[in-house]
């Protein structure tokens, strides 16, 4: 089935505006909703828009490797969690330092790369070959009250990816469809795009904590977050 007969297939992308401090997330149902489903949609987070899907779903994880480019490569998609539990639930082999940093920076703009647990599942199979192999994940916690109140509302955390910038480095959080424009090449292909108000673009900070732990913590990226 080629992109356009998929689009027909689904129903229109629903574009939703909530009040950037969350206070009006009653008009975040389609998206719950959606999200319930298996679907693929935009959240706001603490450090950009992001294309998410829920953990279990198959078909929302491929859609945000389509929409990234990420087809046939091992590119990496973030966990979005709702709270240390789940960060435990889906990694393993966190020293008690290691445990006690991740209290201490989270929620906040930062990522941390670490081993995946058996509670994650392993790949995502395309005509029989693995395509994205899951070792390790990059687990969030973002400190945004709408991404928050839609992780709440849910029963599994979220895989995501940061959405596009435009040419001046702006965040596209597409507002509703224009055909032809930068965003339209995504803005169609989703299930909603939730607008919470501007949103930081710089990217969250990236810390590895999957090597040997006598190694500690090691930079990545430097973005938003300050230890």
């Amino acid at each position: 089935m080629n992109m356009r007969s998929r689009r027909a297939s689904r129903q229109p992308t629903q574009f939703l505006e909530v009040q950037a401090d969350g206070s009006d997330m009653w008009r975040a149902s389609g998206a719950i909703e959606a999200l319930e489903r298996g679907g693929c949609g935009v959240l706001p987070t603490d450090v950009s828009y992001s294309f998410v899907a829920p953990l279990s779903s198959k078909d929302g994880t491929k859609r945000i490797l389509a929409l990234k480019g990420a087809r046939g490569e091992k590119k990496p998609l973030s966990l979005l969690c709702r709270s240390l539990a789940d960060v435990e639930e889906y990694t393993k082999g966190v020293t008690r330092e290691g445990f006690k940093l991740l209290k201490s920076a989270l929620p906040g703009p930062f990522t941390f790369i670490m081993p995946a647990s058996a509670s994650l599942p392993r790949g995502i199979y395309k005509d029989g070959a693995r395509q994205w192999k899951r070792d390790t994940v990059g687990v969030r916690m973002p400190d945004d009250p709408v991404c928050l109140a839609v992780l709440e509302a849910l029963d599994e955390p979220l895989l995501c990816s940061t959405v596009p910038t435009g040419e001046a480095g702006d965040q596209l959080a597409c507002s509703y469809p224009l055909e032809g424009s930068e965003s339209a090449s995504w803005c169609t292909e989703v299930d909603f795009v939730l607008d919470g108000g501007p949103r930081p673009s710089d990217g969250s900070t990236v810390y590895d904590l999957s090597g040997d732990p006598a190694d500690g913590l090691v930079l990545v990226r430097e973005g938003l977050g300050r230890l």
